[in-house]
C-alpha cells in the first residue's frame, strides 16, 4: 500500500513536467529478459540521470536539471516492481534525494535578492571592509595561532592561511574592544544556540557565524535591511519561517532565528557539499556562489576567492568566521581576558491579552530592559495585539507571581502610528527628535538604515505614544551578575606562519558535522541509495571521479555555455580539454571530449 502511494506521488511529479533539456545522449535500452533485470537496469539509469541533474543544478541550469531529475523518477517509476520492498525503498530515497535539490533549482530565481551588507554600525558586526594589519601585528597573530591549545577541537573545517591570519590580527589590534565586547555578550547565547544547532543536525561551531554577523546583538541592522542575530534579510527569513509585523520581528529572537539559520545551512550544505562554500553562500547568496563556481571552475571556496568573482566582503567572510572560532575558543592565548555574561535563563507564561512590559516588570520587581532582553523579538514595549495568546518569557521562578498579578494589569493600548513628512535639510536624528522617538525606533519602523540620507517630502511612520503610557523606571542596577572585560591585546602579546599553528582537530571541509548521531540523520546529503543503485558521490576516489569522460557531437545551435551547463563543467575546462583556442572555433559536427562533474 505504502509503495503504491509512493509510486503514485512519483507519477504526479512527472506529470507536472518541466522545461525540456536537449535530447541526444540517452540511448534506449534493449528490452530486458525479466522484470528483475528491468528494475536493475532502471536503477542504474536513474542513478546516472540523478547525478547529471545534480551537476546541472549546482551549475545553475535549473531547466535541464529538472528534466534530468524528472527522467530519473520516470525511468524508475516505469520499471518498479509492484509490492517489491527493495524497489519501494529505492524509490523513496531517490525521491528524497531529488527533493533535497529543490533549493538549488530555486537559487537562480533568488540571485536577484540584494547581497547582505555588514551591519551598518561597526559595533553590531565583526565584519570589516578590509582586514588590514601591519607586518608586526600580522607576525604576532601568527605566533599566537601557533600556540593554540592542543585540546581545541572544531566541528567545522579550520584552515589557517594568510587570509585567516590577517583576520586574527585585525581583531587583535584594530578592533580589540569590539571583539572583547562580543566575547562578553556571547555568554548569554552560546550554549543556547549550540544546543539548537546540535538538535538541528548542523555543526555547533556555526554559532560563530552569528558572532561575526551581529556580535550577538539582537537589534543589529544592515544597510541592506538584514536584521537580527543571524542577519536575515526579510525574504530569506520568511522562507525559513521567520515572521515580521509592526509589533514583533522573529529575526531578533535567539531561538527562532537560530533554528531558521540551521535550516538554511542544511540546504546550503546539501547544495555545495562544503561548509566553507555554504558560509560564503550565506553571505553572498546561493545564486552568486553557484554562478561563480560555474564561471571559474573552482572546486572550493579558496579557489573561488582567488579571482574577482566575489566581492571583497565575501572573500574575507569565511576567514573572519574561522578566525573568530579560533580566538573565541582560546581567547587568553590571543591576549583577551574576558568574563562572559551569564547565560540567559527564563520561564515562559502564556498570556491571553496584550500587556505592557513596563507594568509586568514593576509587578515582578524586575527592570524593563531585563524583560525586553528576554523577549527580544518584540519591537514595542507591549506584547502583540490581535493574537489569541502569547508566550511571554519572564525571569526564572516568577511564573506564579505573573499569573497572580496578570488579572490586575490593564490591557496595553495598541500602538498608534503617525506620519511625519521630512523637511528640507532634516536628518534622521532631527526627525527622531521631532517625533519624540529614538533614531533606532525611527529606522526600525520604516526599515531604513541608520545611515540613510532623507529627501525632502519623504513620509515616515513613527509610533505615537499614548498619554497614559506608564513611565519607565529610572535605570536601576540589575541584580543579575554581569560579565567583564579585564584585558585586551597589546602590541606586546602576537602570529605569522601557518606551519607554526599548534595542534587542533577540525572537520574536513566536505564532511558531515562532527556530532554523528543527530547530524547524520538531519543532513539530506547523507541519504544512502541501495548498493545496486547509486553510491554516494563523496565515496568515489578523486582519481576515478575525474576519469568519467563522454563524447559529444556538437549539434547546430549548441554553444560552449550550453554544453558546460548541461554537463556540469566550465567553458574553460572544455577549451582546455579539447585544445580549442576560443569559443568561436566550435563547429556543428565536431566531437568533443567532456568530463562529467562529480559534485558533492
Amino acid at each position: 500500500m505504502k509503495g503504491a502511494r509512493l509510486l503514485a506521488v512519483l507519477g504526479a511529479l512527472v506529470a507536472a513536467g518541466c522545461a525540456s533539456a536537449p535530447a541526444g545522449e540517452q540511448a534506449a535500452s534493449p528490452a530486458p529478459p525479466s522484470p528483475d533485470a528491468v528494475a536493475f537496469a532502471a536503477r542504474t539509469q536513474s542513478t546516472d540521470l540523478f547525478y547529471r541533474g545534480k551537476a546541472l543544478a549546482l551549475a545553475g541550469d535549473a531547466d535541464c536539471a529538472r528534466e534530468a531529475f524528472r527522467d530519473a523518477l520516470e525511468t524508475f517509476r516505469a520499471a518498479a516492481r509492484p509490492g517489491n520492498g527493495s524497489d519501494t525503498a529505492f524509490a523513496g530515497e531517490l525521491w528524497e534525494s531529488v527533493a533535497a535539490y529543490r533549493p538549488a533549482l530555486d537559487a537562480a530565481a533568488r540571485s536577484a535578492e540584494p547581497e547582505r551588507a555588514p551591519a551598518e554600525d561597526p559595533r553590531d558586526s565583526l565584519v570589516a571592509a578590509a582586514p588590514t594589519a601591519s607586518p608586526e601585528e600580522f607576525e604576532k597573530a601568527r605566533r599566537e595561532i601557533a600556540a593554540v591549545s592542543p585540546g581545541a577541537s572544531f566541528d567545522i573545517p579550520i584552515v589557517v592561511n594568510e587570509q585567516v591570519l590577517r583576520a586574527v590580527a585585525f581583531y587583535q589590534f584594530r578592533i580589540p574592544l569590539g571583539f572583547a565586547t562580543a566575547l562578553k555578550r556571547s555568554g548569554r547565547y552560546l550554549d543556547l544556540m549550540r544546543g539548537i544547532l546540535k538538535e538541528e543536525g548542523v555543526p555547533e561551531d556555526l554559532v560563530y557565524v552569528a558572532m561575526v554577523e551581529s556580535a550577538f546583538k539582537h537589534q543589529a541592522h544592515s544597510r541592506a535591511a538584514a536584521h537580527g542575530f543571524w542577519q536575515f534579510i526579510e525574504g530569506t527569513g520568511r522562507r525559513y519561517g521567520l515572521h515580521r509585523t509592526r509589533e514583533y520581528d522573529e529575526r531578533s529572537d535567539a531561538v527562532k532565528s537560530t533554528r531558521a539559520a540551521a535550516a538554511y545551512f542544511r540546504d546550503l550544505y546539501e547544495m555545495f557539499g562544503d561548509w566553507h562554500l555554504a558560509m560564503a553562500a550565506y553571505d553572498a547568496g546561493e545564486g552568486r556562489i553557484l554562478k561563480g563556481l560555474q564561471r571559474t571552475g573552482a572546486r572550493d571556496f579558496w579557489g573561488l576567492a582567488q579571482g574577482n568573482t566575489l566581492r571583497r566582503e565575501t572573500r574575507d567572510y569565511v576567514p573572519f568566521v574561522l578566525a573568530t572560532a579560533l580566538m573565541a575558543k582560546d581567547p587568553a592565548r590571543f591576549g583577551f581576558d574576558v568574563v562572559p555574561d551569564p547565560p540567559l535563563e527564563w520561564d515562559t507564561v502564556t498570556i491571553t491579552k496584550p500587556v505592557d512590559l513596563g507594568r509586568v516588570a514593576a509587578a515582578l520587581g524586575a527592570t524593563l530592559p531585563e524583560l525586553q532582553l528576554l523577549n527580544s523579538e518584540l519591537r514595542t514595549r507591549s506584547t502583540p495585539h490581535g493574537v489569541p495568546s502569547y508566550d511571554l518569557r519572564v525571569p526564572p521562578g516568577t511564573v506564579a507571581l505573573v499569573v497572580a498579578r496578570l488579572p490586575g494589569l490593564p490591557t496595553a493600548p495598541e500602538v498608534a502610528e503617525k506620519r511625519i513628512t521630512v523637511k528640507k535639510g532634516e536628518t534622521l536624528a532631527r526627525v527622531a527628535a521631532r517625533a519624540r522617538v529614538s533614531v533606532g525606533e525611527l529606522c526600525d519602523w520604516n526599515d531604513i538604515p541608520r545611515t540613510a540620507k532623507l529627501q525632502k517630502g519623504t513620509v515616515l511612520v513613527v509610533p505615537s505614544r499614548p498619554k497614559n503610557h506608564p513611565k519607565e523606571q529610572l535605570a536601576a542596577k540589575s541584580a543579575n551578575p554581569q560579565g567583564e572585560i579585564r584585558r585586551v591585546p597589546t602590541p606586546a602579546s602576537a602570529i605569522t606562519r601557518a606551519s607554526d599553528v599548534g595542534p587542533f582537530t577540525a572537520a574536513p571541509a566536505a564532511a558531515t558535522p562532527a556530532s554523528p548521531s543527530a547530524a547524520a540523520a538531519a543532513l539530506p546529503a547523507r541519504v544512502d541509495i541501495p548498493a545496486e543503485g547509486f553510491a554516494e558521490a563523496r565515496a568515489v576516489p578523486a582519481s576515478s571521479a575525474a576519469a568519467r569522460k563522454v563524447k559529444h557531437t556538437v549539434k547546430p545551435g549548441e554553444t560552449l555555455y550550453s554544453l558546460a551547463a548541461r554537463y556540469g563543467t566550465t567553458i574553460e575546462a572544455i577549451l582546455r580539454e579539447n585544445r580549442m583556442r576560443s569559443a568561436q572555433s566550435l563547429r556543428a559536427g565536431q566531437t568533443l571530449t567532456l568530463t562529467l562533474a562529480v559534485l558533492n
